[in-house]
């Protein structure tokens, strides 16, 4: 296991979108000026790290989340619920005069969970640096980030890398600086839909060796239910999928993210990692969001047969 100085426990940071996600569940999409009505609708923070650092706290990892909110309702309640699932939200800034994000997203119940979403973000509602964040941290903690906020998480990263702790890059479709971000990068996840934006129309395999420039010590790319492609420079391999009854896909990848980062806090080795990420996902998915008090590292380990696992 990963050992740090606060009596041998490791942290887990993040900095990325704090939402306020509206999901509706649909027989079927609308069509272009079609009106529908709906009753199966649920409210709830969302976020790709914040969806992650829940997972990690309801499965007794501390964690800490440095984010932006605005001066309204919204954002108190969304504070409120991931303070709630155990989140140290005192990082979490308020943005006077700005709106809290919004997220709407339609899910088609015949379609095995799939969605479309659509995020309102007021652009004044951004996180700014934070000093105590980075001084926080200490060598064998964990620093999750999307790329989002570009200039602030940059900083962040690089200090924090600087200073030992363990950095994983989740862009999104993002398209970032590689050769920027790649500085003070450990590990390098995103969907294959953000690794086309960004290098182009691309064989997976090699993608993961063009991402793994050191000092990067692995890509992963996520394809959803179709698996996922990771390795390095020295390697590549394939990760099938779980197989799930899915009723909601939207944040499984960002479970895959906390489950990866839990497998690197027991000091598993990548394909383990990689391996308990997937299963994490894909239970996810079987769940109407991410935020059930059942979704736990414990019960993806309980639910699934594993392979690489150490015994």
């Amino acid at each position: 296991m990963i050992t740090t100085d606060k009596q041998g426990i490791p942290k887990v940071y993040a900095s990325g979108l704090l939402v306020y996600d509206h999901v509706l569940f649909l027989d079927s999409y609308p069509a272009l000026n079609e009106k529908r009505v709906t009753s199966d609708f649920y409210r709830f923070f969302g976020g790709p790290a914040s969806n992650a650092l829940a997972f990690l706290s309801r499965s007794g990892v501390e964690t800490a989340l440095l984010a932006a909110v605005g001066d309204d309702g919204t954002g108190r309640t969304v504070v409120d619920e991931i303070g709630k699932q155990g989140v140290r939200t005192d990082f979490i800034q308020t943005q006077m005069k700005s709106a809290s994000p919004v997220a709407y997203i339609l899910i088609e119940k015949s379609n095995h969970g799939k969605r479309t979403a659509i995020l309102s973000h007021d652009e004044q509602c951004c996180p700014v640096y934070h000093a105590d964040f980075v001084g926080s941290m200490t060598a064998g903690d964990v620093l999750l980030l999307e790329g989002r906020y570009e200039e602030t998480e940059y900083q962040i990263c690089r200090e924090a890398h600087e200073k030992g702790v363990i950095t994983v890059l989740d862009p999104g479709t993002r398209v970032l600086n590689l050769e920027k971000w790649s500085t003070c990068i450990d590990y390098w996840l995103a969907p294959k839909e953000g690794v086309i934006q960004t290098l182009g129309t691309i064989d997976l395999f090699t993608a993961c060796h063009f991402l793994t420039k050191p000092p990067v010590k692995m890509a992963a790319i996520t394809l959803g239910a179709g698996g996922v492609v990771y390795g390095n420079r020295e390697g590549t391999a394939f990760q099938p999928a779980f197989h799930v009854d899915a009723v909601d896909s939207n944040g499984s990848g960002d479970i895959f993210h906390a489950g990866f980062i839990w497998g690197l806090l027991q000091g598993w080795d990548i394909p383990a990692c990689v391996e308990f990420g997937a299963a994490a996902g894909a239970l996810a998915a079987a769940y109407v969001g991410t935020h059930s008090p059942e979704l736990t590292a414990q019960a993806v380990k309980n639910h699934f047969t594993f392979h690489h696992l150490p015994e």
